[in-house]
């Protein structure tokens, strides 16, 4: 039985690209960045970009915060001061990366709850003074043609809640454009 479009990404695609790129956050340590959309059939990749210099942390601080951003996922639900990730459309419904706890995990035949957000994957760097990831995060479905806010929260870099206003519709139509690999 196929896996879930609200699994994540589809391996057997070749998604398209929706340029975004803009500036979530951008403080003097911290940046928080949308590169694009990766757009499929049923849903679409984000990638990000998120990059911490050190600054005036100390030695401990700096390796509680990185320690904590390279085990992110463990344990599944993020602390209050964890960075996470929201979208949040005109007629009201939204998604977050936290709390995405679904009992059909181990049924693919069970569907969520639309919208989903969830990790896709990631990979950093981290050094005495500076941490740098890629992150993708799967949206389930696609979102609506218009504008829609992608958010983040980041209490313990100093960030309540800081929102870009995506266009939905560039990225239904590189949807579109998605090819399987396959017919």
């Amino acid at each position: 039985m196929d896996r879930g479009a609200w699994y994540g990404p589809p391996d057997d695609m070749l998604g398209h690209p929706a340029p975004i790129e803009q500036f979530v956050v951008w403080t003097d340590d911290t940046v928080v960045a949308l590169q694009h959309a990766l757009a499929y059939r049923d849903g679409c990749c984000f990638t990000l970009q998120v990059a911490v210099r050190r600054g005036s942390s100390d030695e401990t601080a700096w390796r509680a915060l990185t320690d904590r951003l390279v085990t992110r996922g463990f344990p599944p639900e993020p602390t209050d001061a964890d960075l996470k990730f929201g979208v949040r459309f005109p007629d009201g419904s939204e998604a977050t990366t936290v709390g995405n706890a679904f009992d059909g995990w181990a049924n693919p035949a069970d569907r969520p709850e639309a919208p989903r957000l969830v990790e896709a994957g990631s990979g950093f760097s981290s050094d005495d003074r500076y941490y740098q990831s890629d992150q993708r995060l799967w949206l389930w479905p696609l979102p609506p043609p218009g504008p829609f806010e992608f958010v983040i929260e980041w209490r313990k870099m100093g960030i309540d809640a800081a929102a870009a206003t995506i266009d939905g519709s560039a990225i239904v139509r590189a949807a579109e454009q998605a090819r399987p690999y396959w017919l």
